[in-house]
């Protein structure tokens, strides 16, 4: 399937989707610094350097889909927050007219979690519904990279879209990890001196250089750490995973290496004064590696600051695979249906059932929002451990009172997933670990589809322990 890409960058996000199978055919960028490191890269996509505000539609090759992130810059808590009272903000109205000229079959939007604060409330909900008036329907998540074995917490928001025609049933890919991958496993074996460039441009900085560097790209800005920098700790250690990797050069990330930073009170940090030849940030091809990119994606520039810059900005490469994953599975679906066959229903009986308990109606529209079902599995009463699902269920019986309805569920193994990624969902959690159970749709199935006679439910409505059962067993 073709996709064409919008505020491309250097590729991390076409990178990913052409990993999950994808061809990215044309990919568009207004930074010139980012061309040569795209091109060297990406040789089999076309590279159109302009301000999207020019492109006319008929100029975009068809294609399946737009996969993309408006700067954030104007949502982000590190910049003004301007919306759309910044013109970077307008970009993404822009976008949003492109998809309702052209109407691929889907498309995906990425952008900092600085969407979602209040003060963009009205405006968040606006896009939402001209995305819907173009005519996708829409779902949108909240995740961290971290959940997604990317070695850094990086909160995006990331919308995806399906032309309303096609009937795609789509879900977020659940967390692929239980724990963190940390420093030492991503850059542990970078042991080599960097080259230290105490200037922006390469040709005008005193360059300590490495004869025998075997990483490319393994350079680190020395220039003055600013008082900026000391308002916040910068430094996680090598069990940790790294703080987010931003586009701006001089907040790097500490290497971790450098010693501790010393706490003095409410946004003030600063290095121990014994230790000042010590600390250092991350290189660029650290910042790579923690981004996920592979020491074969090779970076040019003139400027180290560009070079952090388009890392900074990119989508991982892992993460935007994982999405691209989830997309080409519903993309795939569109032709198949999810009824049950009557000719089976000799077998249907036998068929496994989780029984679920719902807390009431807020909590079953973010359980059907997000298509996710999740059980607790950290020891405590009402937990469930993997090993009990052995045998995979087919169905959910989601209940509340007298009320039940049926759902269909994937047939992947479910994923344990920590507090924090529920958290992000929007649920309320008193756990540590939870088993998460994938909906294959967020519409209940009809009794009528899965036998062949009239029924009742026969499940215990006073257990909210989640229990697994059969069709037969819940059927009269």
């Amino acid at each position: 399937m073709n996709v064409v890409s919008f505020f491309a960058g250097c590729g991390g996000l076409d990178l990913g989707f052409e990993e999950a199978g994808f061809h990215v055919v044309w990919a568009n960028e207004f930074e010139p610094h980012c061309r040569a490191t795209y091109i060297r890269n990406h040789p089999n996509t076309e590279f159109v350097l302009e301000d999207i505000c020019k492109i006319a539609p008929n100029t975009i090759p068809n294609c399946d889909g737009f996969i993309g992130g408006p700067p954030c810059q104007s949502w982000s808590v590190g910049g003004k927050q301007k919306g759309l009272d910044d013109v970077r903000g307008q970009l993404f109205l822009k976008y949003i007219e492109l998809i309702n000229a052209k109407k691929p079959k889907f498309f995906l939007i990425e952008n900092v979690k600085g969407m979602l604060d209040d003060k963009f409330k009205g405006v968040f909900e606006d896009f939402l519904t001209q995305l819907n008036d173009a005519g996708y329907n829409v779902q949108w998540a909240l995740l961290d990279a971290v959940n997604y074995r990317i070695p850094q917490n990086r909160e995006r928001v990331f919308f995806v879209g399906f032309r309303k025609d096609l009937n795609v049933s789509f879900s977020f890919p659940l967390p692929t990890c239980d724990k963190p991958i940390t420093l030492e496993q991503t850059i542990g074996d970078i042991t080599e001196v960097p080259n230290f460039l105490s200037g922006g441009k390469i040709k005008d900085s005193s360059k300590k250089t490495n004869k025998n560097n075997q990483y490319p790209n393994h350079d680190v800005l020395a220039s003055k750490f600013g008082s900026f920098y000391y308002r916040g700790n910068r430094r996680r250690g090598w069990q940790q995973p790294s703080f987010t990797i931003n586009a701006t050069a001089d907040f790097a990330p500490l290497h971790p290496s450098s010693p501790k930073m010393m706490y003095y009170g409410h946004e003030n940090w600063n290095f121990q004064k014994d230790k000042l030849d010590k600390y250092r940030r991350m290189s660029v091809r650290e910042c790579a590696r923690i981004q996920t990119f592979p020491d074969n994606f090779i970076f040019e520039y003139e400027n180290i600051k560009d070079a952090y810059k388009m890392i900074g900005n990119a989508v991982p490469p892992r993460l935007g695979h994982e999405i691209a994953k989830s997309i080409f599975i519903a993309l795939d679906g569109i032709d198949q249906t999810c009824a049950v066959n009557h000719n089976q229903h000799n077998n249907i009986n036998n068929d496994i059932v989780l029984v679920g308990y719902y807390k009431g109606d807020k909590h079953k529209q973010l359980i059907l929002k997000n298509q996710l079902y999740y059980v607790r599995s950290d020891g405590r009463k009402g937990s469930m451990f993997k090993n009990e699902c052995a045998v995979m269920p087919q169905y959910l019986l989601l209940h509340y009172k007298n009320d039940a309805e049926i759902y269909e569920l994937n047939a992947e193994e479910p994923v344990l997933a920590n507090a924090s990624f529920i958290k992000t969902l929007g649920f309320a959690t008193s756990g540590d670990t939870y088993l998460c159970f994938q909906l294959k749709s967020a519409k209940p199935r009809m009794i009528c589809d899965i036998v062949d006679h009239s029924v009742s439910l026969h499940f215990d409505t006073r257990n909210y322990a989640p229990y697994f059962t059969t069709i037969k067993e819940i059927l009269e």
